[in-house]
């Protein structure tokens, strides 16, 4: 392996001139990979709470129990800080420890011993970069019961979850207060169900332990003394509202509606003689600390909630995960939620309020009258009696194993290897069949709408789909990935540190593809790690390429765990390697790269039985004629009928359309548009629809990537024959592509740009062929035009030139095939025009059906 990487170096530093941070990313990766390959220390563990933040939470809570527990006096112990930690008391109590050692956040150090300890605990993530070892065991403790959604359970949350997903896909254990965490949170908001391949524990929260026993919060006591606030013998309140922000990465301490709260809380006549003091969230604390308005009621970030938990007699929260831990206390809570509508629709939450276990109030005077009844009656029963029998209800749901001893359980089960006395649950399936699909670029072409309407017509009872595709910023991109259906699972790829020496594996793979070599497959433990940092232990029945045009993607799949594995076949690819633009090859390297993987996959399949024939020609070289087979396209039925309005064949008039209608029927198809975005789409359309319904002529339309396969500058040409004879006709180009600026120039050139409409790239296309008269193709080669079904949909007669699969793309159309040229083209759109060319009914839905059939057999065997 270490001939290989210094044999690689000129590679990695070709790649270093390409981005002024390369140096040091490549010093990182190589130091990264090298650790990859190094040998795990035994009985080693790294604590992690919060990206480094503090010794915090679960991890400190187990670590205490464990550190010098004679049964384990053998284990070393590596916590991380972040820099602003590194002052901690925690650091100075175990600094001097022999056994204990501290290491940076991200720096060199954290991710060499991330990849050799033989121990991982973390309650929140690993970055991207980590990559779960099969000789290390980890161990994910979370950081509280939710009552704020998670996951996928937010509106558009894919994104912001993937990260997190990866992490619970890669851990051996995860930790769950309680079974409605493990169920709302895991297996639901996370869709681990069926996926998660480790063990779930539920043996309470070892947060939870230091509120109980004779010393319980004495720590909390003398640091908060040493602060100068003296709580022994005092009544304590204690307010612990959840951090409001929308990223981790910003966020916003609202400072102002804190420190007015506290001053109402200490000026309260009911309070007087208590302490009043504010446990505020661990992302925040850092803007709270030097503001002395606030810093006399800070609890330091270095006392454990839990430990302020242990002195704290009553309890305000909103939808803070503290307050769970809290019931097992059985002291009393009041609920402060001024802002609890806007946050429910915004968020969402698992719990609504008149499901609290206390009060609720929504200004600071309500939480005082709720605080005075409270005290003054003696807790909950006396004033708030259902909320009292709520509070009794939720205790024996939610803390049923808060007693005190879930360290020593959870120590038990991970590091004593003894799982039999403890409530552990394995096993997640529920029968479907796991499906991978790789989605591809996710730009807005045919292989996209593919997929996306492959997704809609699996039945999410039969199959259990992870959708991968790459994480980027570009809004397109973003918006398709927002059409994914909301039941699939996404697993966004990050770019990690491996991605050096993967790039310039790759690079060597492609060249010896190109010069027809055969590759050296010493690397290929490279693209198996790869798989496991952005997957875990996920396992699947199938893995699909879907796009099939990117060597790098397909050799992830190609060293994933998948029981199959299959590529799809969208074009006449041995014409696709070909193909010119601007004298150059753009996919001829990537495409010899994944014809050299064609061996590695068990089926190569074509988008008809036209396309699979030319492919199993041309492509014989690279696999046998047994892997080539064929399963049609899907169709988003109900899609195109949303956007187009009710087809021609139903309604001669679908295609008059009016600016809220259009604005409307954008906004069904679920993408995620601002209103001005929606009203600038519905004003193009109603520009061209103004357009077709000029003169009362006849309208031909074509929808495509304006790219040289298309050939639409051989339509251009054959229309202009057609105005000769039919001035009054039109021709809508719906679509964008680098020919644009050259194909409109033609245009001019032949005297008809005013008979001509470009449109650029719609979002809903659909609106603008129901208006149309007739859908025309003038392709060099395709695959199945997913346009051609959608124009059948709309029940418009359908023309193309004869393109290598065209026959089984038009079959049963009542459409009409001409030869590739000017003269063939214009004369059937003639003969459209003369009403020689019809359109046959077609059932969208009986031929989505019948393709998924042939989806599963392909791919399932």
């Amino acid at each position: 392996m270490w001939a290989y990487l210094r044999k690689e170096r000129h590679v990695w530093e070709g790649q270093f001139q390409k981005n002024k941070n390369s140096l040091s990313g490549a010093v990182r990766s190589r130091s990264f990979t090298k650790a990859l390959f190094a040998p795990i220390k035994k009985n080693t563990v790294v604590w992690e709470s919060f990206a480094g933040n503090g010794a915090l939470c679960n991890p400190e809570a187990i670590f205490r129990r464990m550190v010098d527990a004679p049964e384990y006096n053998t284990y070393r112990h590596v916590w991380v800080l972040s820099s602003k930690a590194n002052d901690s008391r925690f650091k100075e109590e175990f600094q001097d420890h022999p056994r204990v050692s501290f290491v940076k956040h991200k720096s060199r150090e954290y991710f060499e011993v991330l990849e050799t300890s033989e121990f991982l605990v973390n309650n929140a993530t690993f970055p991207t970069e980590y990559i779960k070892r099969p000789e290390q065991t980890y161990v994910n403790v979370w950081h509280g019961t939710p009552l704020k959604k998670m996951g996928y359970d937010i509106e558009g949350g894919a994104a912001g979850a993937r990260n997190v997903l990866r992490n619970f896909m890669s851990a051996d254990y995860l930790v769950s207060q309680n079974s409605f965490m493990t169920e709302r949170m895991y297996l639901d908001g996370y869709k681990l169900r069926n996926i998660y391949e480790g063990a779930i524990i539920e043996e309470g929260y070892p947060r939870s332990d230091s509120m109980f026993g004779t010393d319980a919060g004495a720590s909390a006591r003398r640091i908060l003394r040493e602060k100068g606030i003296e709580t022994q013998g005092k009544k304590v309140l204690l307010y612990a509202p959840t951090w409001r922000g929308d990223s981790f990465y910003k966020p916003d301490a609202d400072a102002g509606r804190l420190k007015a709260t506290l001053r109402k809380l200490q000026d309260s006549a009911a309070l007087q003689g208590w302490v009043v003091l504010l446990k505020a969230h661990q992302v925040i604390v850092d803007q709270l600390v030097d503001d002395p308005e606030i810093a006399e009621f800070l609890v330091p970030n270095d006392v454990p909630a839990n430990e302020a938990l242990a002195i704290t007699d009553l309890l305000v929260s909103d939808y803070s995960s503290i307050f769970v831990d809290y019931l097992a206390t059985g002291r009393p809570i009041a609920f402060h939620i001024p802002d609890v509508d806007s946050y429910a629709e915004s968020r969402g939450l698992y719990m609504g309020v008149p499901e609290l276990p206390g009060p609720v109030s929504s200004t600071v005077d309500e939480l005082l009258d709720h605080l005075e009844s409270i005290i003054g009656g003696g807790g909950l029963e006396n004033g708030f009696a259902a909320e009292s029998e709520r509070y009794a209800k939720l205790s024996a749901e939610m803390t049923p194993r808060d007693d005190g001893g879930a360290s020593a359980r959870i120590i038990d089960i991970v590091f004593g290897r003894n799982e039999a006395e403890y409530n552990v649950r394995r096993n997640f399936s529920d029968g479907r069949l796991k499906l991978m699909v790789y989605l591809g670029g996710m730009l807005t072409n045919g292989i996209t709408s593919s997929a996306l309407n492959l997704l809609n017509e699996l039945d999410p009872e039969v199959y259990d789909v992870t959708a991968f595709y790459r994480h980027s910023n570009q809004l397109e991109r973003q918006q398709n990935a927002a059409l994914i259906p909301r039941h699939v699972r996404h697993v966004i790829r990050d770019t990690g540190t491996l991605q050096f020496p993967l790039l310039g594996s790759m690079q060597k793979f492609e060249q010896a593809a190109v010069d027809n070599l055969d590759s050296d497959a010493r690397d290929e433990r490279l693209w198996e790690m790869e798989w496991r940092r952005v997957f875990g232990h996920a396992e699947f029945d199938a893995a699909v390429d879907f796009s099939g045009y990117a060597a790098y993607w397909s050799r992830i799949i190609t060293n994933g765990r998948a029981g199959r594995r299959v590529i799809w076949q969208h074009n006449d690819l041995e014409a696709d390697a070909e193909r010119e633009v601007n004298g150059k090859k753009p996919h001829y390297r990537n495409l010899r790269g994944v014809f050299k993987l064609y061996q590695d996959f068990d089926a190569l399949v074509s988008v008809s039985p036209d396309l699979r024939d030319i492919n199993k020609t041309n492509l014989a070289a690279f696999a046998p004629a047994e892997k080539f087979v064929s399963a049609r396209n899907t169709i988003n039925v109900e899609r195109v009928r949303t956007g187009g309005g009710r087809s021609k064949a139903q309604n001669p008039d679908a295609g008059v359309h009016d600016l809220s209608n259009l604005a409307d029927t954008v906004y069904k198809l679920g993408q995620f548009y601002s209103y001005e975005e929606l009203i600038a789409e519905a004003s193009r359309q109603q520009l061209v629809t103004q357009f077709i319904g000029e003169r009362g002529g006849r309208s031909f339309v074509t929808v495509g990537r304006l790219s040289p396969e298309k050939n639409h500058a051989r339509l251009i040409r054959a229309f202009a024959e057609v105005l000769q004879d039919e001035p009054e006709a039109k021709l809508v180009i719906i679509g964008d592509g680098p020919l644009a600026p050259e194909l409109k120039q033609l245009a001019v050139s032949l005297g008809i740009s005013g008979s001509v409409q470009f449109t650029g790239r719609m979002q809903n296309p659909y609106a603008v062929m129901s208006a149309c008269d007739c859908f025309v193709m003038s392709s060099d080669y395709e695959g199945q035009p997913i346009v051609i079904l959608e124009a059948r949909v709309l029940g418009l007669p359908v023309l193309v030139t004869r393109f290598g699969s065209a026959e089984s793309a038009m079959e049963g159309s009542g459409g009409l095939i001409v030869e590739c040229d000017e003269k063939a083209l214009a004369a059937g759109m003639n003969a459209f025009l003369a009403g020689e060319v019809g359109a046959e009914p077609f059932d969208g839905d009986a031929y989505n059906r019948e393709v998924v059939k042939e989806f599963t057999e392909v791919v399932f065997g």
